[in-house]
């Protein structure tokens, strides 16, 4: 439970860490981008304006006649200004519209100038003055800039020069600091106040994300998913761990026969039983055995359930075989434990034919290490792989056991038939044992009788039992 509580702990921070350094700063940068929208669309006409500064400065001494004709070209092709007006000796001197009719309004002092009144429209006007010197400017007053006002996606949008503020529709009002957001432009003396709307903000914001936020929540649901299998997968490991642990991974054995159905030995077969006294087959959890790794554990696992087997009961002259890989021949405490073993019947390790060897020369090597101490060798499912003479002819398999797909038509294929007999061949001239597996029937057994396949192991003998279960038969 404290782990499990921990665990969401860290979720938690995680979740709280993402949303302020990832969420918060996007939603901050959504914010800033749309004001900056607004002030790039505002510079961007100012700066149609500005363009024209330097052409304009030809004019600045002649006299407003000669003036009127440039001044109104340059407002015809410029849809973002609405008049110029040129200053001259500290007062207003000629305009594009009115000439010389010019107001005798207070020259503007700042860079961005608000009025609350045009002396031609009677409306509030925003303009732009360029300065040439003491006595001399030109003043552009711009139209539509109120257009880019109003509202945004953010909330609501005015301008001003820190001195007056105009908003949509030309509303004028006196600047008042502190009292909304600023962002201020980086090229000209003006800012824009935003009255931030907080409901409408987070509103667009996730609107303008829903792609992401979908993309988002489908990587959170494919997490969700893959973390569940990978818990669901965390879960069968811990209960195979303790399954191997527990010895509740026993071995069961299925025996082995002569032609007179005398018991000559047995397989070691490996079954989970569960707390419910439930037989689990192996099929359905040695896969996952080999897939978590733990093939070594369960191995070791079952040679020391047969070892305490044999310290209690008889078993001298048995053939007993085990299920074996590559890595478990590398395991020295397995080593020490088939060394033990050995000494209480005759032990056969069994690879099945279909596992590649790594590394021929010390396969070779640790075979003759456990011969010595009177193990052998058998080589399972003889004839479903690609390599059965060269494992025959590398690694010198005591035994061959039959595989149970020859077997199993042996009655109506021939096919099977001939393969059999040019192992038995084989077998003879290697001198190699034969064991035939999957016997299931009567017609069978005769078959393979007939053929001298004396050592049979199958369903119509015996199916794979419980140790104690196999010591009474073989006491009766």
């Amino acid at each position: 439970m404290k782990f499990i509580t921990n665990k969401y702990i860290v979720y938690l921070l995680i979740f709280v860490v993402f949303v302020q350094f990832f969420v918060v700063k996007d939603y901050e940068n959504f914010v800033d981008n749309n004001v900056r929208s607004t002030i790039e669309s505002i510079e961007y006409k100012l700066d149609s304006a500005k363009e024209t500064v330097g052409e304009l400065q030809k004019f600045k001494e002649k006299n407003c006649e000669e003036m009127m004709l440039p001044l109104q070209k340059i407002v015809a092709l410029n849809p973002m200004i609405n008049s110029i007006s040129f200053v001259r000796d500290g007062a207003y001197y000629c305009s594009s519209i009115a000439g010389k009719k010019v107001s005798s309004a207070v020259l503007p002092k700042r860079e961005i100038h608000i009025h609350e009144k045009n002396y031609l429209t009677g409306m509030p006007s925003f303009s732009y003055y360029h300065q040439y010197n003491d006595d001399h400017g030109v003043q552009f007053y711009m139209k539509g800039i109120s257009v880019d006002l109003g509202d945004s996606p953010v909330g609501h949008l005015s301008l001003s020069n820190k001195e007056y503020v105009i908003s949509k529709n030309n509303v004028f009002s006196v600047y008042v600091p502190n009292e909304k957001q600023t962002h201020k432009s980086e090229k000209y003396d003006f800012v824009i106040l935003l009255d931030y709307n907080a409901e409408l903000s987070i509103k667009n914001y996730l609107i303008s994300h829903v792609l992401t936020i979908v993309i988002v929540l489908l990587l959170i649901m494919l997490i969700k998913v893959l973390s569940f299998k990978l818990s669901l997968l965390d879960i069968e490991l811990i209960r195979l761990k303790k399954a191997i642990k527990n010895n509740k991974i026993v071995p069961f054995i299925q025996p082995i026969v002569d032609a007179n159905e005398n018991i000559i030995g047995g397989e070691v077969l490996a079954r989970w039983i569960t707390s419910s006294g439930e037989v689990i087959p192996p099929l359905s959890f040695i896969p996952k055995i080999e897939k978590f790794g733990l093939i070594n554990a369960m191995t070791k696992s079952l040679l020391n359930q047969l070892k305490v087997y044999v310290n209690e009961h008889q078993v001298h002259g048995l053939k007993v075989s085990v299920n074996f890989t590559e890595s478990c021949l590398y395991d020295e405490e397995m080593y020490e434990l088939c060394k033990e073993l050995s000494g209480h019947f005759i032990l056969i390790l069994e690879f099945t034919e279909s596992m590649e060897f790594a590394d021929k020369n010390k396969i070779i090597s640790y075979m003759e290490k456990f011969r010595k101490i009177g193990v052998q060798f058998s080589l399972d499912d003889y004839g479903t792989g690609y390599s059965s003479l060269k494992y025959l002819n590398y690694y010198q398999f005591d035994v061959i056991k039959i595989d149970k797909s020859f077997i199993d038509d042996i009655e109506t294929n021939q096919h099977s038939i001939k393969i059999i007999e040019n192992i038995i061949l084989l077998a003879n001239n290697l001198d190699i044992q034969l064991v035939a597996e999957g016997v299931e029937n009567h017609r069978q057994k005769k078959i393979l009788n007939d053929l001298n396949i004396s050592a049979q192991q199958g369903f119509y003998y015996f199916k794979p039992m419980p140790l104690d279960n196999f010591h009474s038969i073989m006491r009766d």
